[in-house]
């Protein structure tokens, strides 16, 4: 266990790391517009969550489950009770997810180049930004077929060889894009990561996990049924993601059209730390997720609670100390060149606690996903539908600070109470 704890720590402290080093160069090759335009890129293309539907989250449940009386073999072939049931799924989720790449490719470029392109012609300091934007999305989606193959992985138990993977991709991913950008490459950076995360995941399969490519071509796909097995959690996963991307994600193209491309950047950019931190902190909980299930599964509910309990604990403990380094790091570069690049302090203490909220959600959430079930998505629902439409009203009216004021009342008066209460509730009526 404590291999695996270090590879996702790892993992996520070269996202942290990295990510601050991305930043340093950003604010010192690009321009506050270009800053701005990159964010909005990114944030645009973070609409790959939407198509993926919840299913890798699905996928690391189900194969859990799968993988109790199971064990591996050499070069990615599998054995035991419920093998084919699980080369099946690997099977039929490949297929899907390859049909969501296309979909996503054909629907995001025109999407993207139609919405940028009226802001285009407002900041004539950026110029050819079709052809990045066209590089992007076709690495996004070739990044989502790899999707599958990781999460049954991880769901099966090898959760640090998943993590370790995920490491070498962000490794890569990162120093190709901070080449990109010492070139004078500008938007063209913004495809570095998922365009060198699929070449890794793909090296990977082929050298390392043949056996998977191979099995789930031949496999009898009928083995798993899938509106009845996998659709009724997918669905509300799919609606509990596209409640995340509203919650966090869109704010950064929604002042990209209201307020410009420097008010973007600044968001953007804020965005990305608060969010680094939420990924270290998540390290924790993550590790727990094939276990949670498994102890489900067994009804070990001694055991249940106390892995959940503890590192749910130690993320909270995590995510506010970090929080407080921010801060404090925040005042520090306020009296560089560097403090115009990010949001003012209030805005970004207000965003930090958005994201501590939102950490806190998905703990929970990843708890009860343990039982396949998902009744937080109700709750993320309707605090998306509630926050868009004043989030936009107050990006207009009141620039960045009144969009993250009006994420963060919604959540404290309605989605944290809510979600706290249905957590407690399931726990108890699903263990009677």
């Amino acid at each position: 266990m404590r291999s695996i704890i270090t590879a996702i720590f790892a993992q996520r402290l070269w996202q942290a790391i990295s990510g601050l080093v991305t930043i340093l160069m950003l604010t010192h090759f690009l321009t506050p517009i270009q800053q701005g335009w990159y964010y909005s890129f990114l944030s645009l293309a973070a609409l790959y969550t939407l198509f993926d539907l919840g299913l890798s989250v699905v996928l690391v449940q189900f194969s859990a489950h799968l993988f109790i009386n199971m064990k591996w073999l050499d070069k990615g072939h599998v054995e035991g009770e419920a093998s084919e049931q699980f080369l099946s799924l690997i099977k039929q989720s490949s297929r899907l997810y390859l049909l969501l790449g296309l979909v996503f490719c054909l629907l995001m470029i025109p999407a993207g180049i139609i919405f940028f392109g009226w802001k285009g012609s407002e900041d004539l300091l950026i110029n050819h930004w079709q052809w990045p934007w066209v590089c992007l999305v076709i690495a996004t989606s070739a990044n989502i077929w790899a999707l599958p193959f990781l999460a049954v992985v991880e769901g099966s138990g090898r959760v640090g060889e998943v993590y370790r993977l995920r490491l070498l991709q962000g490794v890569l991913g990162s120093t190709a894009c901070w080449a990109v950008l010492s070139m004078d490459g500008g938007l063209w950076a913004s495809s570095m990561i998922p365009l060198f995360g699929f070449f890794v995941a793909l090296a990977w399969l082929i050298f390392h996990r043949p056996g998977l490519l191979c099995n789930t071509w031949h496999i009898d796909d009928r083995r798993i049924h899938w509106s009845n097995e996998i659709w009724p959690l997918q669905w509300r996963i799919g609606l509990s993601w596209l409640s995340g991307y509203f919650l966090t994600q869109i704010y950064t193209p929604i002042l990209f059209y209201y307020q410009g491309a420097t008010v973007a950047g600044q968001m953007g950019l804020s965005l990305t730390l608060a969010n680094m931190l939420g990924l270290l902190a998540q390290s924790w909980i993550a590790r727990r997720v094939p276990s949670m299930a498994q102890a489900v599964g067994r009804q070990d509910w001694v055991f249940f609670d106390q892995i959940f309990k503890r590192d749910f604990t130690i993320s909270v403990a995590a995510f506010i100390l970090g929080g407080l380094t921010l801060c404090g790091l925040h005042y520090y570069f306020s009296f560089t060149v560097y403090s115009q690049r990010a949001l003012p302090f209030l805005p970004f203490l207000g965003l930090l606690l958005v994201v501590l909220v939102n950490h806190i959600n998905g703990a929970l959430a990843s708890q009860l996903r343990s039982y396949k079930k998902e009744p937080l998505v109700w709750v993320s629902l309707a605090g998306a539908i509630l926050t868009v439409p004043i989030a936009s009203i107050a990006a207009s009216n009141h620039s960045a600070g009144g969009v993250v004021l009006s994420i963060l009342a919604v959540q404290l008066i309605l989605t944290l109470p809510m979600s706290v209460y249905l957590w407690v509730k399931y726990n108890k009526k699903w263990r009677s």
